[in-house]
């Protein structure tokens, strides 16, 4: 990912609190008092995303009840905009001042950091997640990045989990909190892409079912970390890219552990892992006769370039009606995509719906 412009730092820093009118939320101004404490300048490289982790303030008011508490414990911790209650939005630091978030390098690198205040209802939490999402579109235009969360370049959205596992820590947040509500790293991968309606209408939950099993034992995966043991915390995870290999076959799954498949390569025991550091399903078949699927939703579809996963660099945007010839079909990341080649001999990928077998949920036809 690269930059496409720097920010003027000092004009941000004068303006102080710049109110962002993108779409419907708007931001409340609600101000830590320094006392005349300036922590720096950070280098507005990073979009840092957060949840509070606190599952004992859910209520009508948690994010009152939420900023209220970071300002007056602002020297523990801080940020710099706070989401809840509905979709409202507020603004705690000025958006390019280092903010205690996410550890020592990550605080130097952030433009921003996002906190998303908890709600056990499922409306609330629909306006909270498109506002959030919206938001951090938002920022991350601000600093010249696309809208690719965790991809590895150490530039742009990343999440405090992607921080734990790069660079420092222990926490894996957002991931956990948003699969409560059935919204998978892939699919805020993929909302991040596009954006929602503030209203909530485009968002799909499914509390009644959080964190169920991706995998079955006998697959065959492709994993980019991996731990080992099964109750190893995320501060111990191994590079996939470290090993003589990164696919393995899931021969074990142990429910109720925090890593919970138990991989093997010809015989050996690589690790074990969880669904979030799994990268897809490995399979060497050989590429079938080309078929021809339509895409059939009005937004369109982001195709990928070179990998089956919404990590990897945006090809392209199709729009509704165009035809993607495919010879291949792949599961990553949560979805079914389809496989194949451009006129240069680029290899491109298409997703094309959750992997949840619902045909019903495909986005065009031909598959």
């Amino acid at each position: 990912m690269k930059k496409s412009f720097k920010m003027l730092l000092t004009l941000v820093l004068l303006i102080g609190f710049v109110p962002i009118g993108v779409n419907a939320y708007q931001v409340e101004q609600d101000p830590i008092d320094f006392g005349g404490y300036f922590p720096g300048y950070a280098t507005n490289e990073l979009i840092v995303l957060h949840e509070s982790g606190n599952d004992k303030n859910v209520g009508a008011d948690s994010l009152d009840r939420e900023t209220s508490f970071m300002k007056r414990n602002w020297t523990r911790a801080y940020v710099s905009y706070f989401v809840g209650s509905g979709g409202r939005v507020k603004q705690l630091a000025p958006a390019g001042q280092i903010q205690w978030g996410a550890g020592a390098t990550a605080n130097a690198k952030a433009y921003a950091q996002i906190e998303l205040a908890r709600t056990n209802n499922k409306e609330t939490f629909k306006k909270d997640y498109a506002a959030y999402v919206n938001l951090i579109r938002d920022l991350a235009t601000q600093i010249g990045a696309t809208f690719d969360l965790d991809d590895g370049t150490g530039y742009g959205i990343v999440t405090h989990d992607w921080i734990t596992k790069n660079w420092w820590g222990d926490h894996t947040d957002p991931y956990g909190y948003l699969a409560q509500w059935g919204i998978s790293k892939a699919q805020l991968a993929q909302d991040l892409q596009t954006g929602l309606p503030e209203d909530g209408s485009e968002v799909i939950v499914n509390p009644g079912n959080p964190n169920k099993p991706k995998y079955k034992v006998g697959q065959h995966v492709r994993f980019t970390t991996i731990y080992k043991n099964p109750d190893a915390p995320i501060s111990q995870h191994i590079n996939a890219d470290t090993l003589w290999t990164e696919v393995g076959t899931i021969t074990q799954r142990l429910d109720g552990r925090k890593n919970l498949y138990r991989i093997e390569n010809s015989g050996k025991l690589l690790g074990y892992a969880n669904d979030g550091d799994i990268a897809e399903l490995w399979e060497n078949s050989k590429p079938t006769p080309a078929k021809t699927f339509t895409i059939g939703v009005s937004e369109g579809i982001v195709l990928r370039n070179g990998a089956p996963s919404l990590s990897a660099p945006v090809y392209g945007v199709w729009p509704k009606g165009s035809q993607f010839k495919y010879d291949s079909v792949r599961v990553a990341d949560g979805y079914v995509f389809l496989g194949g080649t451009d006129v240069n001999g680029t290899r491109i990928y298409i997703p094309v719906g959750p992997n949840d077998g619902n045909p019903d949920n495909t986005w065009g036809t031909g598959y």
